[in-house]
């Protein structure tokens, strides 16, 4: 008996140390777990806190930039020396840097847990402070200002029972300067609402902006911000579904339930005017290699020099003579020194891409015509007048002027008007046709067909400006489409298109100073679904991108257009029968080149805006830490 009761007594024991040791392994394990999972809510806490800080630097360099801007606006001087005074005046520093941290801290301090993958969540509290003037502008160069502030950002992530902090200090630059014209999808003084309408079908997915009278049929689509001068705009009684008038003034958004555009980004009302240029002295001056800052009017006689019509005793360019009609390459005799130069009308200018790195301009002008080549690779350019010898300079005309100079520059200048610029035309007829809704929707925006050959070649920076009208005749399309370039199947059957940073430097500017810029009838008409590539200009007075009876010359379908239309008045282009269906003319469709965005590329020599704007803000991180 004795025995057998050491024996229980020795397994209670050893029950009793089994239990001990499991409590203590378990109490130990619950700590790990309890400890592993705060180490695991901290790493989850720091990643949405570093998420919150990359966040508040893209808001400040992005959607945050409308915001800054209208905090700017207001500020500027408008007769400041912008080379030798602030633009924005010193007294308004201090308030400034206070109205950016504010309007940042309000619309931009926290992040949505959706965007955090349902980690947790992230606030972000912005200071902004010592808002100093950098740089006046320099002489010689575009007149532009850049601003800087300091920063701080301190990005509060929270995950389960984990918090971290992250803060980020530095500086951010505010760049203001003169943008380009061409940054807006579409820009007219006068919208025409009272005339006319943006039906149902119309899409516009860059900045748009009407100083006044813009008017509204149906649902219009508007993905970018769209702004006016006035306090509201036209809506129509879209298929005869609201009471009352046929066309309503409305101070909001909508006409419910006949006309309800969509204004993705909103529309902003009472905005400020954007002037459109009556001038094109700086594109002459460009054109005949001459400093495009200085607007004055050049004479006769320094025309006469730079064309190289200076040979006495037949011509003296001394005593201001005449310019004889002509087409001329501007050069010093033996390489390229500006533009081309056209002196009187021109009856057909046609671009032409060859498709291995050359641009081809022939320009008729009554019995005679020019071919001028530009070889990018051999940085030379050819001109043949009426198929004799041939002249070969130095230089290719392309891209921007020297500010402060002049030279070699992508500028064609015609003193009269050009009654049909054309691209080289299409190779066939395409597949769709040219009801609207119907069948002109099989031919999409990008990339276009490919019986359309290109007018631009790749290298090519150019812009058009005559002082009186323009006919267009035919596409004017790019070698390569900048929105496929990243597009390894596009690329794949155009080499040339292959770019090591998905950019392409292609671009178009058409300018009349003083007329329409007209989509031609007759002689001759303009082709079904036209595709017009590249930033059209029509500012003077009731002057716009016009269709010539565009009532009566049958439907054509879309007319396509990618970059911007910038008129004083808008024109007619269409018109729709009652059910809402193309009737006559073209349909827009309006894509925006997202390269003009604040101005990042522009056609050369295009025109600017009078006043001062925003063009780029850049953070600039100088220290990290977490805590």
């Amino acid at each position: 008996m004795r025995n057998h009761g050491l024996a229980l007594i020795t397994a209670l024991v050893l029950l009793t140390v089994l239990v001990s040791v499991i409590t203590i392994l378990f109490v130990g394990s619950m700590g790990d777990l309890q400890q592993s999972r705060s180490s695991v809510q901290l790493a989850q806490a720091r990643a949405v806190a570093e998420a919150g800080e990359t966040y508040a630097r893209y808001a400040l360099a992005g959607p945050a930039r409308s915001d800054i801007r209208n905090a700017i606006l207001p500020l500027m001087s408008a007769t400041a020396d912008p080379y030798s005074e602030w633009v924005i005046p010193q007294s308004q520093w201090s308030s400034l840097a206070t109205t950016i941290q504010n309007t940042l801290n309000t619309n931009f301090g926290s992040v949505a847990g959706a965007s955090l993958g349902g980690i947790g969540s992230a606030t972000v509290q912005y200071s902004v402070s010592n808002l100093r003037g950098l740089a006046y502008a320099t002489a010689g160069q575009a007149p532009a200002q850049t601003y800087v502030a300091d920063y701080v950002i301190t990005s509060t992530g929270r995950a389960g029972g984990g918090i971290r902090r992250v803060q980020d200090k530095g500086i951010f630059q505010i760049q203001l300067g003169r943008p380009s014209l061409s940054q807006w999808l579409f820009l007219v003084d006068d919208a025409e609402g009272d005339a006319g309408f943006f039906p149902t079908g119309t899409v516009f997915n860059g900045p748009v902006h009407a100083n006044h009278a813009w008017g509204f049929w149906g649902t219009p689509v508007f993905r970018d911000v769209i702004s006016t001068s006035d306090d509201g705009a036209y809506y129509y009684n879209a298929n005869g579904r609201c009471g009352g008038a046929s066309r309503v003034w409305v101070r909001g958004d909508s006409r419910p339930p006949c006309t309800v555009p969509r204004f993705e980004k909103g529309f902003i009302r009472s905005a400020p005017e954007v002037d459109l240029p009556n001038s094109t002295l700086s594109q002459q001056r460009a054109a005949l290699g001459m400093d495009p800052l200085d607007t004055s009017t050049p004479s006769n006689s320094e025309i006469c020099f730079r064309l190289g019509l200076h040979n006495p005793p037949t011509r003296r360019c001394n005593s201001s003579p005449s310019i004889p009609d002509g087409v001329y390459l501007v050069n010093d005799g033996s390489s390229v020194q500006g533009g081309i130069y056209v002196q009187g009308n021109l009856d057909q200018l046609k671009l032409e891409a060859s498709g291995d790195g050359k641009q081809v301009y022939t320009l008729r002008q009554g019995s005679n015509t020019w071919v001028i080549t530009a070889d990018y690779a051999a940085n030379t350019t050819s001109v043949r007048l009426n198929g004799g010898p041939l002249q070969v300079f130095s230089g290719v005309p392309n891209g921007h002027a020297p500010l402060g100079s002049g030279g070699p520059t992508g500028q064609i200048y015609v003193t009269g008007r050009i009654d049909d610029l054309r691209g080289p035309g299409r190779s066939g007829s395409l597949a769709c046709g040219v009801d609207y809704p119907g069948n002109s929707d099989l031919c999409p925006d990008h990339p276009p067909p490919d019986q359309i050959r290109p007018a631009l070649s790749k290298e090519t920076q150019l812009n058009i400006t005559a002082v009186n009208k323009i006919g267009v005749t035919s596409d004017l399309i790019y070698e390569c489409d900048p929105t496929k370039v990243a597009d390894g199947g596009y690329t794949s059957s155009r080499p040339r298109c292959v770019t090591t940073d998905g950019l392409v430097p292609t671009v178009l500017g058409v300018f009349s100073q003083r007329d329409h810029i007209v989509i031609e009838d007759s002689p001759v008409k303009a082709p079904d679904n036209i595709y017009l590539w590249g930033s059209f200009l029509a500012g003077a007075s009731g002057k716009g991108l016009a269709v010539e009876n565009y009532g009566g010359r049958g439907k054509q379908g879309k007319m396509h257009v990618y970059g911007g239309v910038i008129q004083s008045s808008d024109q007619l282009r269409g018109t729709l029968n009652g059910s809402g269906g193309l009737g006559s003319g073209y349909i827009e469709t309006y894509d925006y080149d997202l390269r003009f965005a604040n101005s990042t590329l522009a056609p050369p020599n295009f025109p600017t805006v009078r006043s001062f704007d925003l063009q780029t803000i850049v953070p600039v991180k100088m220290s990290f830490r977490e805590y």
